[in-house]
């Protein structure tokens, strides 16, 4: 019987954040596989990157030109019929998304969205998949508008972000998702010397913009620094799972529950399907048997007991739940 090859495990800016914040998320996550339930910001996010990539098409500039003369996607029919429909489809459609998404792209759209005098935009979305053999890692990732400088050598890589805050502190100075497309863009325009990051964040239209700049000895640091934590991934088991809990670190907050109702998705118990492939390999997952099998294809129920942290802020909440004394 041949040997099976064994898998490669990428390294992504968010699977590396995620480990870091919290082990269990990691383990459920890229693990278990555990579906995962999307919300209203998310869901804002996948849409505005959406219409942004499609406007950078050339033929659809006029569309551009209607919504920057008029502060408003609603000039332009395509763009706002997309926006509705995509949020409706999600059960995600109010006023308030709904006003969300047109500020937010207004805002990617006034501040030089084809990058002004020299810029050259090959593709509006850049996916890269690196096995580098010294140090040993493999990455990937999709950058969301490389924009080329060639007569200047220069490299802007703008990442748009429709969080509620901007980056501060540690995140801000050693930011991960900036080193791992500023070290991706090292290696797939290397004529391209400088390489900045710019961090555009639609909720703050009067300053969107963060930039990050790294030399080549910081990236060849933290390609060894890649290299470690492939090799602690490669080997990641349920005890490393819980070693780092949310509550442990700073990111407590993590747990929940947030007054706006949320809390991790894996807080709790619940019951799930598995879509199998005819060697028995998960597929995918989901909260409702809503699979349709093919070629072999097999679904299974599986049941997650819970999150086992002792201490976080959600267990705490249940516990001073006053209907618990009766």
């Amino acid at each position: 019987m041949p040997r099976k090859k064994k898998k490669i495990v990428y390294l992504s800016a968010s699977r590396m954040k995620t480990l870091e914040t919290c082990s269990w998320l990691y383990w459920c996550k890229y693990h278990l596989n555990l579906p995962d339930k999307t919300n209203d910001g998310a869901l804002r996010g996948t849409i505005c990157h959406l219409i942004l990539e499609l406007l950078l098409k050339p033929k659809h500039k006029k569309h551009y030109d209607v919504i920057i003369k008029e502060k408003d996607i609603a000039a332009s029919i395509p763009v706002n019929r997309t926006v509705i429909k995509f949020l409706k489809a999600n059960d995600a459609f109010s006023e308030e998304n709904y006003n969300l998404c047109n500020k937010m792209i207004y805002v990617a759209l006034d501040h030089e969205f084809f990058g002004g005098k020299g810029a050259f935009i090959e593709a509006p979305e850049q996916d890269f998949r690196i096995e580098n053999k010294k140090p040993k890692y493999n990455i990937y990732g999709f950058i969301d508008k490389p924009i080329q400088y060639r007569s200047k050598k220069f490299l802007k890589i703008v990442d748009y972000k429709t969080s509620k805050q901007k980056f501060k502190g540690e995140e801000l100075e050693t930011n991960i998702q900036a080193m791992m497309y500023s070290l991706a863009a090292k290696k797939l325009w290397p004529k391209l010397k400088r390489r900045v990051v710019q961090f555009l964040f639609l909720k703050f239209p009067r300053a969107p913009a963060q930039e990050l700049e790294y030399t080549d000895e910081q990236l060849k640091g933290f390609e060894y620094y890649l290299e470690t934590v492939n090799k602690s991934i490669g080997k990641f088991k349920e005890k490393d799972a819980k070693s780092n809990y949310a509550p442990s670190t700073d990111h407590g907050w993590l747990c929940g529950p947030a007054k706006s109702g949320w809390i991790c998705p894996y807080h709790k118990p619940f019951d799930y399907y598995i879509l199998l492939n005819k060697d028995g390999e998960q597929i995918k997952s989901s909260y409702e048997n809503d699979f349709q099998p093919k070629n072999g294809q097999t679904v299974e129920a599986g049941h997650y007991e819970g999150c086992p942290a002792k201490n976080c802020q959600a267990k705490n909440a249940e516990n001073d739940d006053p209907f618990l004394d009766f």
